[in-house]
């Protein structure tokens, strides 16, 4: 609990709904943050002491993590996904925030010290920046910026994890890992899934001049900007994920029809000295060339011919090296 104002603070732990209202003594601004999701006593206090809706209680029991805003009365409700800050795959937890005329109140999904909200303790500790002066407006708009700015380490370690495989494949010519772009795709679309919905959240606070007034909404356009940016920077890493993994997919096929085309070549040299032996293979009364002396070597001089005059034809058409070695060649030459 903080219980503040410019020249003051209360910084607390109650036990109960009814100690914080005793603790706050009277000061302008109250914010009540809960790391978990309460119990079913404590949500009535709630609803009881700050008139807080039984319809926005729901969706604190059964959270869904999609943001949305809806007013009930004299309290607005917010709803955001907030990133995890703890080691592991990416995942988020649902983040209430009630905010009335003089309190905001927030409802954390998880209980977990590590959360995107210490800066926002350190500000009014410090009483750095304008939020031990301003109303819960402000204190609102602090916690739904500092939530988006932790998405941004996200986003961007997700991006070098991709611009890292596609230096992988530049470097060495050879098939990205299809499996590490299937997590960082995977990956891209759950950010992606968290932040869409933010997005129209916050075009509706925008727009909630009983709510925010105009200093206020300018700071509402700055946070949009930022969820803006995020959604560019994912779509830029959503394509370029995909284009390698179009490119793994075609180097793979590329190996092959490498593969294909020199067993075909094999087989090509192959068929007319099965030829060859087949016909002096035969057992006919009549073949002049099994009676004479240098029939054994002129058949086998002439299979040998054969197969080397098909792999001079190969190699004057290019198809004996493989096809990416060639236009690596090529290329070389041209410039």
């Amino acid at each position: 609990m903080f219980a503040f104002g410019p020249d003051r603070l209360v910084e607390s732990k109650p036990k109960s709904v009814q100690e914080s209202v005793l603790l706050r003594e009277h000061l302008p601004m109250l914010w009540l943050n809960f790391d978990g999701t309460p119990d079913a006593t404590t949500l009535r206090e709630l609803e009881s002491t700050y008139g807080l809706h039984a319809l926005a209680l729901e969706d604190v029991l059964h959270p869904t993590r999609r943001a949305k805003v809806e007013p009930f009365g004299a309290v607005l409700f917010i709803v955001i996904p907030m990133p995890l800050t703890t080691p592991g795959p990416f995942d988020t937890e649902q983040l209430a925030i009630f905010m009335g005329s003089n309190f905001v109140i927030t409802i954390q999904q998880k209980a977990d010290d590590a959360d995107c909200l210490e800066c926002v303790r350190r500000r009014i500790r410090a009483s750095e920046g304008r939020v031990r002066e301003r109303g819960p407006a402000y204190l609102a708009f602090a916690i739904i910026d500092s939530v988006i700015d932790h998405y941004f380490p996200l986003v961007n370690g997700i991006g070098e994890r991709v611009d890292a495989i596609e230096d992988a494949v530049v470097a060495t010519q050879g098939a990205a890992d299809m499996f590490a772009i299937r997590d960082a795709k995977h990956e891209l679309a759950q950010v992606r899934q968290a932040l869409w919905p933010m997005r129209d959240a916050l075009n509706a606070l925008v727009t909630m001049e009983s709510w925010f007034d105009l200093e206020h909404r300018v700071y509402l356009r700055n946070a949009l900007d930022h969820v803006m940016r995020l959604i560019d920077m994912l779509d830029s890493d959503r394509m370029l994920a995909s284009d390698l993994m179009e490119l793994a997919i075609a180097i793979a096929n590329a190996r092959l029809g490498e593969v294909t085309k020199f067993l075909t070549m094999i087989a090509t040299i192959f068929i007319p000295i099965t030829f060859i032996a087949g016909v002096y293979g035969m057992n006919f009364e009549f073949m002049p060339e099994l009676n004479w002396r240098f029939g054994y070597a002129m058949t086998w001089g002439a299979m040998l011919l054969v197969a080397l005059g098909l792999m001079v034809v190969f190699w004057r058409r290019g198809w004996l090296a493989p096809s990416l070695f060639a236009a690596r060649r090529r290329l070389a030459k041209v410039n």
